[in-house]
């Protein structure tokens, strides 16, 4: 007996306060330790009491040493002492201790709403201590309770939520899962159904390993052993049973020990032995009674009752069933019933009325706080009003500051953007005439004295004059790019409109020097309206056109050239199609022209592919 009061004592975490001082403490413990010398412990540690903490430890103390005792009375009369002690000193653990022990006392007695109402005490300081292991522990104790009370259905519901809760833990404590389990297995098997009550118990000898010590598992034993019994399978039953039966003697368990022979019993006399039944009712009565458990007792006095018809005394047999009845009637009835439904709506709604007062009482707190802060605002309220209309005067007065000054840095930084964008656009302008009158003009009489040299030779040489025919020709073509170089500079952006227009005139041109030459000019839509380019693009764009063009006439001997610009959802695409002799790619190494298209392309940020084949004409495909 001193071992289990140890075990008691710390498995229910008999800690003290930082405010109890050691030799209070110790006296407690000796208190509870010591069962003969008890009186005079608690005599002496309750002089030593100071503080409402050393009150409530003392308290806390006796409310155990009772219940490890089964006094009811007085158990519940510490209980009534401690709990508004430690609600006050918000021990949750504590109070969430005493309602457990409580829940079982009631559970014994056969106070099912009680221990129900205990229970939930229990499970909702649990919840709010966020303590996982302690909320599937006690939703396995109403999945108990209501097993008691022969509700298998919400037994099975609550065993099988403190499973789920358990097994999606961070932390699986495997303790409580084999809880759960047999919860969830014993009200299956009074329910009527032993298949899934096996299931169940069978699943938890599989979990057994993962507890470091079996013994206190030997139920697991007995009621995979009580199932079988239910099916009939005696033998199988026996050697589970006793299993149990042998864990259970080493731990002296009054409550197990009577379910264990009680059930030894049942197969022994369905089997024949009437004699070995009547030893194990015997044994059994005699644990029963130690259990101080209703539900034991009444289980003994039910087989007892069918046992006595089984051999034929059948006066005996009516006094156990009489005997049965009563205590059946004793713990159920229809008043009792509807207040464990009740209480179960009750439940439900608990947790959100707790929340609600914690909510209204966080409010009335918050209240006091605020009430307690104006009084001191009010006190120095005209004081903060000049510091506050002196601060925002300030503040307005640098804000108006800041803004004026923000405008002045906008506008020279706008007028110093303007001022460099007219000096590019007076350098642009001043290039373009010097290019125009100086090198234009100089390009003009270099092709008038051409053409004046030639008139001077007549027939005379006519190599020579093809020379100046051709130095001619390239001073001409030379006039007309710088033209179109200028056009590009006297521009800071060409909209599509102008380079269309531009494309369109040199087309023209080519196609008025080669008339057998049939030239196809298409802009599609979206670029027609709207699009421009920089100055750079639209010249390139311009080159890439002009270049593919005239190596078309030249070299491709083309009876139709096609020009494609148009635009995709990313791109643009330019394409420049001719119906010539064509060209085997691998064979021909590109000249100046095609690699000038490429270089262009590559300024555009884009590429350009060349496609060709003997007989099948010439593309030149450029995509930026």
């Amino acid at each position: 007996m001193k071992y289990l009061l140890c075990f008691l004592f710390f498995a229910f975490g008999l800690g003290v306060y930082a405010q109890v001082d050691l030799p209070l403490d110790s006296l407690l413990n000796k208190a509870f330790v010591n069962k003969d010398s008890a009186q005079y412990y608690f005599t002496e540690a309750k002089r030593k009491l100071k503080t409402r903490a050393d009150t409530a430890n003392y308290l806390y103390f006796k409310f155990f040493q009772q219940d490890v005792a089964r006094r009811s009375d007085s158990t519940v009369y510490y209980s009534e002492l401690a709990l508004p002690r430690l609600r006050g000193l918000d021990s949750l653990e504590r109070m969430r201790k005493i309602y457990e022990r409580l829940h079982f006392q009631e559970l014994r007695s056969g106070q099912y709403e009680a221990a129900l109402d205990f229970c939930q005490k229990a499970l909702s300081i649990a919840e709010e201590l966020k303590d996982t292991s302690m909320i599937s522990l006690h939703l396995s104790d109403k999945s108990i309770v209501y097993h008691d009370f022969e509700d298998y259905a919400r037994g099975v519901e609550y065993g099988k939520k403190a499973f789920d809760i358990m097994i999606n833990s961070e932390n699986i404590n495997y303790r409580y899962i084999l809880f759960a389990n047999n919860a969830t297995g014993i009200n299956f098997d009074d329910w009527g159904k032993a298949d899934s009550a096996l299931y169940y118990h069978f699943e938890n000898l599989k979990y057994l390993s993962k507890v470091e010590d079996s013994l206190p598992y030997a139920f697991i034993f007995n009621n995979i052993g009580n199932t079988l019994l239910k099916q009939k399978r005696y033998d199988e039953a026996k050697k589970y049973i006793r299993e149990a039966l042998k864990l259970n003697t080493r731990r002296n368990r009054a409550y197990n020990l009577a379910s264990n022979y009680t059930n030894l019993a049942t197969i022994a006399y369905r089997q024949g032995d009437y004699s070995e039944a009547e030893k194990q009712f015997e044994l059994a009565k005699k644990y029963a009674e130690e259990s101080e458990s209703i539900e034991k007792v009444r289980d003994v006095i039910q087989q007892e009752a069918w046992f006595y018809k089984e051999i034929k005394d059948y006066r005996k047999a009516l006094e156990k069933q009489e005997a049965f009845y009563v205590l059946k009637d004793s713990v159920f009835s229809t008043e009792r019933a509807a207040t464990v439904a009740e209480m179960e709506t009750k439940y439900e709604t608990e947790k959100k009325e707790k929340d609600l007062a914690q909510t209204r009482a966080n409010l009335a707190e918050t209240e006091l706080k605020v009430k307690k802060r104006n009084n001191l605002i009010y006190g120095s309220l005209g004081f903060a009003m000049l510091l506050g209309l002196l601060g925002y005067l300030l503040y307005n007065q640098q804000k108006l500051k800041n803004r004026q000054l923000k405008k002045e840095g906008e506008l020279k930084a706008a007028l110093s953007r303007i001022e460099t964008q007219n000096k590019l656009q007076e350098q642009r302008l001043r290039i373009s005439r010097d290019l125009h009158d100086n090198i234009g003009s100089q390009l003009t009489f270099v092709t008038s004295s051409v053409e004046n040299l030639k008139y001077g030779l007549g027939e005379k040489d006519q190599k020579v004059a093809q020379k100046l025919t051709d130095i001619g020709t390239f001073t001409t073509q030379t006039i007309y790019e710088l033209r179109d170089t200028i056009w590009a500079m006297n521009k800071s952006e060409i909209s599509s409109e102008d380079l269309q227009a531009r494309i369109a005139n040199f087309i023209d041109k080519a196609g008025s020097a080669r008339d057998e030459v049939l030239f196809n000019f298409n802009v599609a839509h979206e670029l027609a309206e709207g699009a421009s380019f920089s100055s750079v693009q639209g010249m390139n764009i311009y080159r890439i056109i002009q270049e593919a063009v005239n190596n078309a006439l030249k070299y491709a001997n083309a009876s139709n050239i096609t020009v494609n610009f148009s635009k995709t959802d990313l791109n643009y695409l330019l394409r420049i199609e001719d119906d010539g002799e064509g060209f085997d790619i691998e064979e021909v190494s590109f000249g100046n022209g095609i690699n000038n298209i490429k270089k262009r392309a590559k300024d555009l940020e884009g590429n350009a592919i060349i496609t060709s084949a003997p007989g099948k004409g010439t593309v030149v495909e450029v995509t930026f």
